[in-house]
Formats: structure tokens, C-alpha cells, sequence
């Protein structure tokens, strides 16, 4: 069973942490005794989630940023080695779905995606990195997707093409900083019930999709959080370079 919080002293960053698996993650890793510094671009909604945690008793930061951008994802780590004088754990969650169809599907939009779901992972790493070589440790979890182990059955060419992508930088990630003592391992999710989710596809679309999945249902955030947790945890000290799946089983049919 894992210890309640085993996270105690442990200092670091969530993307996308405004709302579903972010969210989830950030109240999960603050619930065990990590310091967490939450990324997006939704403020209010930050503040918000930041005010429950306080008031739960969890150490956590809101930190507006564009994690496609260099300058903004720069800010996030001096900021959070400012609050917490160290970054531990970096999960990259920060992503948008667009369902554009190929023949359809302008520069702009794929630009647009790839700067965010695959762009995004890179400078955030690129930024946290050093000083995880500097203190000998680390753990980056990238939230990858189903999509990027096979195809997406809601989104476009793009999502698939960025998530297929993070896979790749999460290998050679690991490999290059495994002398350094830092690992590195892909989160592979399968459909999660999260606000994207459900702002894209119906209620009969969801329970259409469900029928598939053997285990009949979407997940819910929580549910992926506590496996983002497990990779990030000592528990799971001996993995790096993994595609970890999370899918409900539909990825055997």
C-alpha cells in the first residue's frame, strides 16, 4: 500500500493542471505531501484549484503559462525553484484536441497542436532538465496518449502525429539522462472523462465509444492521476523508457 505521503518533500510541476488529468494529478501529488507548482493558461481556474488545495492543507503555486512558448515556460521553472528551491518531478499534461479531419487540416491548426502537445514536453524539459542533472535526480512522466500507440479515434492526424512524438523524446530522454539519475517514462491514457473530452463528444458518443472498451466505460481523472503518481514514486524506481498504457483493455482488440 503506498504510504499516504510519500511524496513529502518533493517539489515540482504539473501542466495543464486547471482541469482533468492535470488537475487531478496536482490534488493528487499535494494530498501526499508534494509541493506542486500548477501550470496553464486558464488563471482563474488555476486560483481556484489553488485556493481548495490550500485550504486542504496542500503546498501548491499557480503559474499562468503558454508551455509552447520559451519565454513562458522559462518563467515556470524560475518560479517554481523560487517558491520550492528545487524541481523533483516534472509531468506533462499541457495538450488540445482538435478534431479536423486530414483533408481538411490547415498548417495553422497542426502548428498550433504540435506546439502545444509535443513543442510544449520539449521546453519544459529543456528547462528543468539541467537542474535535475545538477542535483543527480529527477522523474519526468509525459502524458502521451492511446492515440500515439495506435490511432485517434476522436482526433486528428496531428494529436496522433505530437502524441507518437513525445513517445520517441521520452526514449531518448531516458537513455541520455539515466547516468544523471533521472527517468523518464510516457503515460499512455485511453478515453478519460475529462473537460476536453466531453466538450468534444456527446453523451450518446461517449456511450457509444464505451461499448468497445472491455472494461465498458471512460476513465475518470483520478483514475490516470494515480498512475501518473505511481511513475513519478519510488515505487516505480527501476522504470524508465516505458509506455505505460491505461485504456480499459481496448488496445488488445
Amino acid at each position: 500500500m503506498l504510504c499516504t505521503k510519500n511524496f513529502k518533500e518533493r517539489f515540482g510541476i504539473v501542466t495543464g493542471a486547471a482541469s482533468g488529468m492535470g488537475l487531478a494529478t496536482a490534488k493528487l501529488l499535494a494530498e501526499r505531501g508534494a509541493g506542486v507548482a500548477m501550470v496553464d493558461l486558464n488563471l482563474e481556474q488555476l486560483h481556484q484549484v489553488e485556493k481548495e488545495i490550500k485550504n486542504e492543507g496542500g503546498q501548491v503555486i499557480a503559474i499562468q503559462a503558454d508551455v509552447g512558448k520559451e519565454v513562458s515556460v522559462s518563467l515556470v521553472s524560475q518560479e517554481t525553484l523560487k517558491a520550492f528551491g528545487s524541481i523533483d518531478f516534472l509531468v506533462n499534461d499541457a495538450g488540445i484536441l482538435r478534431d479536423t479531419t486530414f483533408v481538411n487540416l490547415e498548417p495553422a491548426e497542426w502548428d498550433q497542436v504540435i506546439a502545444v502537445n509535443l513543442r510544449g514536453p520539449y521546453l519544459c524539459c529543456r528547462a528543468v532538465i539541467p537542474h535535475m542533472m545538477a542535483q543527480k535526480k529527477g522523474v519526468i512522466v509525459n502524458v502521451s496518449s492511446m492515440a500515439g500507440r495506435s490511432i485517434s479515434g476522436s482526433c486528428g492526424a496531428h494529436y496522433t502525429a505530437a502524441k507518437a512524438g513525445l513517445l520517441g523524446l521520452t526514449r531518448q530522454l531516458a537513455v541520455e539522462m539515466g547516468p544523471y539519475g533521472i527517468r523518464v517514462n510516457a503515460f499512455c491514457p485511453g478515453p478519460t472523462l475529462t473537460p476536453m473530452v466531453t466538450n468534444l463528444l456527446t453523451r450518446e458518443k461517449i456511450l457509444e465509444k464505451s461499448a468497445p472498451i472491455p472494461l465498458r466505460r471512460f476513465a475518470q481523472p483520478k483514475e490516470q492521476a494515480s498512475v501518473i503518481a505511481f511513475l513519478l514514486s519510488d515505487e516505480s524506481s527501476f522504470i524508465t523508457g516505458a509506455s505505460i498504457d491505461s485504456n480499459g483493455g481496448v488496445l488488445m482488440l
